[in-house]
């Protein structure tokens, strides 16, 4: 907010240049937000969103768009797929605490630590893990029992594309908000802390309840009934043959 009100003077600025322009712009607020009188695409599910029956018959709910990859290889264990997303990823503690969870469990551990953590830095990898800077996610996720993550949307999308349920872990306010909303449909629970106990605990409650599961599952077939990126391109096109 701080941030927000220096910056006020060259976003009044910026508002004065797209009038120059023939953009009328009544406010910052108007910037930012949407009228249900525009025509809006929207990259996720009407069951997904946060207060839906609110929105317009303008809003077309087109989900994500998944590109489907070999699954990652088939092991008799469950996997859990572990990550921090592709920005604010180096947690070394928490990549250790992890390891101290699950070291020597029954699981198969997929773990994807960011290109700037140093693999060195966590000490003995233990045999059931497989720790790597990048991984193929969508690979993954496609043979993932339970994703641990920061709660980022690409991710939470992905995850709920192939019905894999989260422990969500998020940094940001976007991403609690997006948590809540994972957690509020029963696709996924919020952790409490990142400590080895925390992380065992919440493992162990979801994976002693079959409703994460299917709650996931029955998003996946929601989202994967949209048209992605196709139905997004006909929509755009057909407007433009509207206005022509």
């Amino acid at each position: 907010m701080f941030r927000m009100i220096l910056g006020m003077p060259r976003i009044h600025k910026k508002i004065k240049q797209l009038h120059e322009h023939g953009y009328q712009v009544d406010s910052f607020v108007s910037l930012i937000q949407n009228s249900n009188d525009t025509d809006t695409i929207v990259y996720t599910s009407r069951q997904f969103q946060p207060m839906a029956e609110t929105f317009s018959e303008k809003f077309t709910f087109v989900g994500p768009t998944v590109k489907t990859s070999p699954a990652y290889n088939e092991q008799a264990r469950k996997v859990i797929y572990i990550s921090l997303g592709t920005v604010l990823n180096q947690n070394k503690d928490f990549y250790q605490n992890c390891i101290k969870a699950f070291a020597g469990s029954d699981y198969e551990i997929v773990m994807s630590i960011g290109e700037k953590t140093d693999m060195a830095s966590l000490g003995q990898i233990p045999e059931n893990f497989t720790v790597e800077n990048s991984v193929n996610q969508l690979s993954v996720l496609q043979r993932a029992d339970l994703f641990i993550t920061h709660s980022g949307m690409n991710s939470v999308n992905e995850s709920l594309y192939f019905g894999v349920p989260m422990i969500l872990y998020p940094f940001h306010s976007e991403q609690k908000l997006i948590a809540e909303r994972v957690a509020e449909l029963g696709a996924g629970m919020r952790l409490k802390g990142h400590k080895a106990r925390e992380l065992k605990e919440a493992v162990d409650r979801i994976s002693r309840d079959a409703s994460y599961f299917e709650n996931a599952q029955e998003l996946a077939v929601d989202f994967q009934r949209l048209g992605g990126a196709v139905e997004a391109a006909d929509v755009v096109l057909g407007k433009i043959a509207e206005s022509s």
